[in-house]
């Protein structure tokens, strides 16, 4: 499921706030510390004094974005994943497990744990330099079976169909999800290059770290909105693959591409 978990860590913020127990725009001050690893262009903006920033703007960065900091900051103001897990069991949604934090979870597949000095770019990239080969193999390799952090493609269809059909979120927030989620920037090669002309996709791209020649998990899920008004819902998951990145985009082209043609 990576980086797909963004956008569960995302509505389960919008589903805090239609219960009163979030507000979107209430400031708060991200300091160096509560950064995260990898993907987070959020910390470019942190100085000396902090940055603030909002709930929304925070959903916004981890989903358009895929800004890891930005999803470990919601899911601590939110309790942690167990409290992100307990959101989806109270919806009903199935296939669907949060485990971890992106912290946690992208230094134990590069068979590292989690410090707080690892927040500096240079220090986590001399540790991950550090770790054996053999270990780095373990770990990966633990990383493949372990069936925490994960999705079945199912179950994640099926939360977006419920998405898009205004069965998870209050109108409001359902609104906010799906406009944020056609904002999306990374990976426009994939399922959105396979939507046809005046057709619209809000999606949501995840992809693990590669090991010996293996992308363990190339993700993306989308809901599809067709110009009469109708939609579907996708979720590709490319596991364990050793074809490059173009090959797994065209697929996913190809994939969006039949299903536009077949919904027509």
């Amino acid at each position: 499921m990576q980086s797909v978990v963004k956008l569960v860590v995302s509505l389960a913020a919008l589903d805090a706030a239609d219960h009163n127990q979030l507000r979107l725009d209430k400031p708060l001050i991200v300091h160096r510390e509560d950064l995260s690893l990898f993907v987070q262009p959020l910390a470019e903006l942190v100085g000396p004094q902090g940055y603030q920033t909002t709930p929304a703007d925070l959903i916004h960065r981890a989903i358009v974005d895929s800004d890891s900091a930005a999803n470990d900051i919601l899911m601590r103001r939110l309790g942690g994943p167990g409290a992100i897990q307990r959101v989806l069991d109270r919806k009903g949604i199935q296939g669907v497990r949060v485990d971890r934090d992106e912290r946690a979870l992208q230094t134990e597949i590069v068979g590292l744990s989690w410090r707080p000095e690892y927040v500096d770019a240079g220090v986590l990239d001399k540790a991950i330099a550090a770790v054996p080969a053999s270990r780095r193999s373990e770990a990966f390799r633990r990383y493949q079976a372990d069936p925490r952090d994960t999705a079945t493609a199912l179950g994640m269809a099926r939360l977006l169909e419920r998405l898009a059909a205004g069965e998870l979120l209050s109108s409001a927030s359902t609104h906010f999800a799906l406009e944020t989620m056609a904002q999306t920037r990374t990976f426009p090669d994939r399922l959105k290059a396979g939507v046809p002309r005046g057709w619209i996709c809000m999606h949501k791209t995840g992809t693990s770290g590669s090991w010996d020649g293996v992308t363990a998990a190339t993700n993306d899920v989308a809901i599809v909105k067709a110009p009469d008004g109708g939609y579907f819902a996708l979720a590709v998951f490319i596991a364990d693959t050793k074809e490059p990145p173009e090959a797994c985009a065209a697929l996913m082209r190809r994939i969006a591409s039949v299903a536009a043609a077949d919904y027509r």
